[in-house]
């Protein structure tokens, strides 16, 4: 009878070429190519590229709103006053 961890990887490593059979097939190939196609072409619609445009606008009004920069700075200091009382040790 053979050893519970021989059959073990003996299913691994059925399943693993199987795996890369899958992987290495033509039609799977195809999908791949024809996915990486329609992602470059929604990243690249203009819906999606004034979405971005309007997120960076957004993100740089908010970094330079004073409230946040207020919290960035208080955030700063305490981490400074953390470490100084950890390497007071």
């Amino acid at each position: 009878m053979s050893d519970p961890a021989d059959k073990v990887t003996a299913a691994f490593d059925t399943a693993k070429s199987k795996i890369n059979e899958l992987a290495e097939s033509g039609k799977v190939q195809e999908a791949l190519g024809t996915a990486r196609d329609k992602i470059d072409e929604f990243v690249e619609s203009k819906q999606v590229q004034d979405a971005l445009g309007t997120a960076k606008d957004k993100l740089s009004e908010l970094a330079e709103n004073e409230k946040v920069q207020e919290a960035v700075t208080t955030a700063k200091d305490k981490i400074t006053e953390v470490a100084q009382k950890f390497n007071n040790r």
